[in-house]
């Protein structure tokens, strides 16, 4: 090579060199040219030396051109591959979801027996909620769904206590159920559910899921005016085949309107109809056993009493009525009020007196000390406040119910209010605060006692949970 062609190729590489750094050869043409005759002026390169220089320069950049042009052609084929890999076609009909809950939860409890004694105690536990769920769209029309949850097993709460040296905690079958989307207006459900009816924690404890099958129908008549009804076709035991070829179940009837008779506001009213059938064929067993129905009610507030043939008379055929009421864009903040209540008409304290035996923690003789009440109704009446959805938001609750023994089965209600169960009556506040759009501060207080203690004596229960609630 000669030492023109060096000089020029020496020239092309600085050149080249500078391009490829700053920018394209194509963006820095005329720039090229200028810097070309510069060099001529000085006398660094002749004429001829810089015609050559200049086809050496057109040559490099048409070969960058092409190389850059390659190379983004590649990288286009990567990024194809890339987006054309894709999950299993299940995966996104599945939706998962799921909160834990860690709490503070402190009890205060008075209790004073006919005969004058009086035992006091307070009660501090540290506590844990878990729940995992899933869902998934099988159809168009039909979803399966699964959550497991901590706990005890109780129906009523899903609650776990730090104790038990750190031994592990157990995870339950919470919710298994299939829904079938028959019409735009019919839905039906089956397996353990999200219970569809329309109430208050007056008659459901809210982590009560039924287990059996249920229709949801709603009617929109209007723009402003609904119909809905809610069924239910509930198992409440399953009895040894040999004992009794009758389960005990039951049907819930329940039937409602939506009305709306402004944009601001929506009011709800709802008749409710329950028939717990069978439960005669239930025989007596060891009432200390409260995993049963009738242990459980019987320790909370519920004395069940059997006849001779050890057959349980206690019963329930309840009528309730609920009804709320919703307005927005009236306060700076929208709110509801609501209401509820309950009415057992099957209720007979004579008859648990006249038929009744004297088994073991049931002796119907108790029972005289309400003389003929029935003890069969139950009510509540509440107001909430504020809203529930992102960070900053702020939700305060407060009700006052009074709930008689043999109103609803104490198995299904509410189980923080009074300790659980039924005879009770008082006050329950609730307050929480949105510190991220998935993580809140709550703060439940609970000023409660006895409906009546002319049985049981006098029992009195404060109670304040602080919570902080993570959602995912």
């Amino acid at each position: 090579m000669g030492k023109n062609m060096k000089k020029i190729s020496l020239i092309v590489f600085i050149i080249t060199s500078l391009l490829i750094t700053f920018g394209s050869t194509q963006s820095w043409g005329g720039e090229v040219d200028i810097l070309v005759n510069k060099l001529v002026e000085k006398g660094i390169l002749s004429q001829p030396e810089a015609q050559q220089l200049l086809k050496e320069m057109q040559k490099e950049g048409a070969r960058q051109e092409v190389e850059i042009k390659e190379v983004a052609t590649e990288a286009a084929k990567e990024e194809v591959k890339t987006s054309t890999v894709k999950l299993p076609k299940w995966a996104d009909k599945v939706d998962f979801y799921g909160d834990l809950r860690l709490r503070h939860d402190t009890q205060w409890r008075e209790e004073k027996k006919p005969g004058g004694d009086k035992d006091e105690y307070n009660r501090n536990r540290e506590r844990f909620r878990l729940r995992l769920g899933m869902k998934a769209k099988t159809t168009e029309t039909t979803e399966v769904g699964v959550r497991v949850a901590s706990g005890s097993g109780y129906q009523n709460t899903t609650n776990q206590s730090f104790d038990g040296h750190a031994r592990g905690k157990q995870i339950w079958i919470d919710r298994a159920y299939a829904s079938w989307k028959a019409t735009d207006y019919l839905k039906i459900t089956g397996g353990k559910q999200k219970n569809p009816l329309f109430t208050t924690p007056l008659v459901w404890d809210p982590d009560v899921n039924p287990e059996g099958v249920s229709e949801t129908i709603k009617f929109d008549i209007t723009e402003r005016f609904g119909l809905f009804a809610n069924l239910g076709q509930y198992f409440v035991e399953e009895l040894k085949i040999k004992d009794s070829n009758s389960d005990p179940t039951l049907l819930a009837f329940q039937l409602g309107t939506a009305i709306k008779p402004t944009d601001m506001m929506k009011f709800e009213f709802g008749v409710t109809y329950y028939n717990f059938m069978n439960l005669d064929d239930i025989e007596y067993d060891d009432l200390s056993d409260t995993t049963e129905f009738t242990g459980y009610n019987n320790k909370h507030g519920q004395q069940m009493v059997f006849n001779s043939n050890e057959e349980l008379l206690n019963k329930f055929e309840c009528w309730e009525l609920a009804a709320k009421l919703k307005v927005k864009d009236v306060l700076p903040i929208p709110f509801s009020i609501y209401a509820n209540y309950i009415v057992n008409t099957d209720a007979d304290i004579d008859e648990l007196i006249d038929k009744g035996a004297g088994f073991p923690g049931s002796d119907p003789a108790d029972l005289e000390e309400y003389g003929s009440d029935d003890r069969d109704t139950g009510w509540l009446v509440g107001l909430s406040l504020g809203n529930k959805k992102k960070k900053g938001d702020w939700y305060a609750k407060y009700h006052y119910q009074e709930l008689e023994d043999y109103a609803f089965p104490a198995v299904f209600v509410d189980s923080d209010f009074h300790g659980g169960g039924t005879n009770n009556k008082g006050h329950y506040m609730h307050l929480r605060y949105y510190l991220m759009d998935n993580i809140q501060a709550r703060a439940t207080g609970f000023l409660t006692e006895r409906e009546d203690d002319s049985k049981d004596g006098k029992k009195d229960e404060d109670r304040v949970q602080l919570d902080l609630v993570f959602t995912f």
